[in-house]
């Protein structure tokens, strides 16, 4: 056991020395800093030459105090309140997304013990990566999305009337920060607008990217990284909090996005970043990042089949598992057959645990010494990207068509989808609106809970007055209000 008056990356160093050589360490060699631009290195071993730091950091790793603030957050408290509905005959089956979360964390873990992979560091990419979920889950985040885009591209075609000031054809937005950006990087709905104006407000106010698959204005990853990293009230960020790494992971939970050199860059100027701004690159990708992906899209296929299965059975409609059965067909794995013809769901998730684990030792050990630090995953070779097997790939990929032509078309999940789309985008448009009620009297009670100076409980009613960082506070509001806190918002009585 490290004594407390060693240095702290010793400590460090002995709480993960089990670790294998490309899994994410706290401390790397390069000394790299947080999203906000301090040293992370630096900062704790200041804190852990303190008394309480000590009594803080002993037994706990950087990774583990970011998965811990994650862990703690109101963001995730507020899961517990958000909820996914599915009908199937006569029956609603519904659950809250705090299952979905700590569903994902426990098959990131199992897949990154089973690889020696940073399991405390995955599991707070897992639970980060929805802390900005919004209301309604899957019903909302497209709408939530269109509503944006449609409300810059409203206050963008105000100021062309008003003071017309196109940009040059050749001009990038953020050409000081992104100088090997192109055109083509840009998300289509901000390379289209064609006020000045609004371009600086837009790049001052709400969190994009350049890069590959970045065309959404709102996504769950997105505005976690946001919530977490800054307080979205006034515009500063958090400082010392997260490591790009983290946020990286959290940004791009998704399955199937790009990895490589031109696929990701994010940077934000933010007030009270160590480096004025935040920055996120495509290289603070990790094999822990890629664990999170499939994660996600395992325990969300799979407790969407359970639930619609159940429902199913109370119905006497008859197993939906042995439906799928007859679909999947002659190619189905007897690894998968077996679970799906014994009705469970544990057995699912061991047959795709098993199959990422098997796969992924086969891809790291054929890297040599391509998979020492991360390597060949850095500099974007396609061969070191982790995973399922194809044959896995392709039956998680027929489960989840089964899903969407079988369980997602009933018409009360339809219906509920376009009527939840429509409540969603009036409750933006209610706080959006609301710059001399709703929002001072939401900023009033955010600074009694957070012990506000007043210099910045005026700075952040100043700010409403701007009608792009308003679009961007709307969704940030918006994201973390629970299911019930909407309909109560809009004037709707009940669920």
């Amino acid at each position: 056991m490290t004594k407390p008056e060693e240095p702290y990356h010793k400590h460090v160093d002995f709480l993960e020395a089990g670790l294998a050589p490309y899994a994410k360490r706290s401390f790397e060699a390069a000394k790299p800093a947080f999203v906000d631009g301090a040293i992370i290195h630096d900062t704790y071993e200041a804190i852990w030459r303190t008394t309480q730091g000590q009594l803080k950091l002993r037994h706990r790793t950087p990774l583990q105090v970011e998965r811990d603030r994650i862990l703690y957050s109101s963001g995730l408290r507020k899961q517990t309140d958000k909820y996914h509905v599915l009908y199937n005959g006569q029956r609603r089956i519904v659950r809250n997304y705090t299952t979905h979360s700590m569903r994902m964390a426990h098959v990131t873990r199992s897949i990154c013990r089973a690889l020696r992979l940073n399991a405390d560091f995955a599991e707070a990419i897992a639970l980060g990566s929805k802390i900005g979920a919004v209301p309604f889950i899957h019903a909302a985040k497209k709408p939530v999305s269109d509503w944006v885009i449609k409300k810059i591209k409203d206050i963008d075609r105000d100021y062309e009337k008003s003071a017309p000031l196109r940009r040059a054809p050749s001009e990038t937005i953020q050409a000081d920060l992104f100088a090997q950006s192109k055109e083509t990087d840009l998300p289509r709905w901000i390379s289209d607008l064609k006020s000045s104006t609004v371009l600086d407000k837009v790049k001052t106010y709400i969190p994009w990217a350049i890069g590959r698959n970045v065309d959404a204005a709102y996504t769950a990853g997105q505005e976690s990284y946001w919530l977490l990293c800054t307080n979205p009230f006034t515009r500063e960020a958090r400082q010392a909090a997260f490591s790009p790494d983290t946020m990286f992971g959290i940004w791009r939970h998704t399955r199937g996005l790009s990895t490589n050199p031109e696929s990701f860059h994010h940077r934000a100027p933010l007030e009270g970043a160590t480096a004025g701004f935040l920055e996120i690159r495509w290289d603070h990708i990790t094999y822990e990042s890629l664990v999170v992906q499939y994660a996600d899209d395992i325990t969300w296929i799979i407790e969407n089949l359970s639930d619609a299965n159940d429902a199913a059975l109370l119905n006497r409609r008859g197993s939906l598992y042995d439906e799928l059965t007859k679909v999947l067909g002659e190619s189905i794995p007897d690894g998968l057959l077996r679970p799906l013809s014994a009705r469970d769901s544990g057995g699912i998730y061991t047959y795709f645990i098993e199959d990422f684990v098997r796969q992924s030792i086969n891809i790291l050990e054929d890297l040599n010494d391509g998979a020492i630090d991360r390597a060949a995953l850095n500099t974007g070779d396609r061969k070191a990207i982790i995973g399922l097997s194809d044959e896995a790939k392709n039956q998680l990929d027929k489960i989840e068509k089964f899903l969407r032509i079988r369980v997602f078309t009933e018409p009360r999940v339809k219906n509920r989808t376009m009527m939840l789309s429509t409540i969603s985008q009036a409750c933006l448009d209610l706080l959006y609106t609301g710059v001399d009620d709703v929002l001072p009297r939401i900023i009033s009670e955010r600074a009694a809970l957070e012990g506000w100076l007043t210099e910045r409980a005026d700075s952040a009613l100043i700010l409403l007055r701007d009608d792009v960082h308003r679009v961007q506070l709307a969704v940030d509001i918006f994201a973390n209000m629970a299911d019930q806190e909407i309909y109560d918002f809009v004037g709707i009585q009940s669920l």
